[in-house]
């Protein structure tokens, strides 16, 4: 009994009325393996050292290279690897918009108080 598999999921199917299609299966694959090329191919690179940006320098607040973070202009400033940046700035802006979305609410709050008394002045 032959096994049938979709060439997009992988997945494992018994219609027998289907034929497999091997061109499809290539088209497939080619597609597939073209899109995990992509994903390694879209890291940061520094344009002048042409480096994977890994470092966020405090100082200056931008991502670096590590040729970067040795040279004079970097000398003396403050790092951080990139993911944990992003743990540090995401965080303050969820405090952040924490604290906005509590003001918005007590504006409404306001609001609605102000339209109550403007009515009963009516």
């Amino acid at each position: 009994e032959e096994k049938n598999y979709c060439p997009e999921c992988g997945a494992e199917f018994e219609e027998r009325t289907l034929r497999v299609s091997r061109a499809l299966t290539r088209l497939a694959d080619k597609a597939r393996n073209q899109s995990l090329y992509r994903k390694k191919e879209r890291k940061l690179q520094c344009e002048e050292h042409q480096e994977e940006l890994k470092l966020f320098c405090e100082t200056d607040k931008k991502v670096i290279c590590v040729i970067c973070a040795a040279a004079q202009e970097h000398k003396s400033h403050s790092f951080t690897v990139i993911e944990e940046a992003v743990e540090i700035y995401k965080n303050q802006v969820k405090s952040s918009f924490e604290s906005l979305t509590k003001k918005e609410s007590e504006i409404e709050q306001m609001e609605q108080q102000q339209k109550r008394k403007i009515s009963g002045v009516r």
